[in-house]
């Protein structure tokens, strides 16, 4: 128990801690202030893993479900602190995706038990989460901070 909240929540805690300053450093030396409209641009951006699980909880996870629920508020507690210096924080929330080490994990039955337990009836894929990371960080966000997106497959909805 205690290792999962070690990894999975102080670990994502660890890292924010350590590029948070560099991102501040980045934001001040950009030396473009901030205004009312249009606002300030170019600290950063954080992007934190969760699970679905820290949404609906699951039977038997608590530990998980617990440690990937606090990085959702890490999230939301970064977007609060450190918007004003250009700093923006995005958490997913992923559902089954497939990728060697969790299907490795499992048996086959249980790979398509979860996938018909989606309405999209299949697994995600690790470059599916990559096109939603690479577009959160994207400028094209830059006025959206502290959200939570659901990558499942319409499984858990907020």
């Amino acid at each position: 128990m205690e290792k999962i909240i070690e990894v999975d929540l102080f670990g994502s805690m660890r890292l924010c801690r350590a590029v948070l300053p560099i991102m501040m450093q980045n934001s001040s030396n950009m030396n473009h202030g901030s205004n009312i409209i249009g606002g300030r641009e170019g600290g950063g951006v954080i992007i934190n893993i969760s699970s679905t699980p820290a949404i609906s909880g699951r039977v038997g996870g608590f530990p998980y479900s617990i440690a990937k629920s606090g990085n959702i508020t890490l999230t939301k507690c970064i977007a609060k602190e450190y918007s004003r210096f250009g700093i923006r924080a995005y958490t997913l929330a992923l559902g089954n995706i497939a990728t060697p080490a969790t299907l490795d994990s499992v048996t086959e039955q249980i790979i398509i038990k979860a996938a018909l337990g989606s309405p999209m009836k299949r697994w995600g894929k690790a470059s599916e989460v990559a096109s939603i990371a690479a577009s959160l960080a994207d400028d094209n966000f830059s006025y959206a901070t502290g959200n939570t997106i659901v990558i499942d497959g319409g499984t858990v909805l907020i």
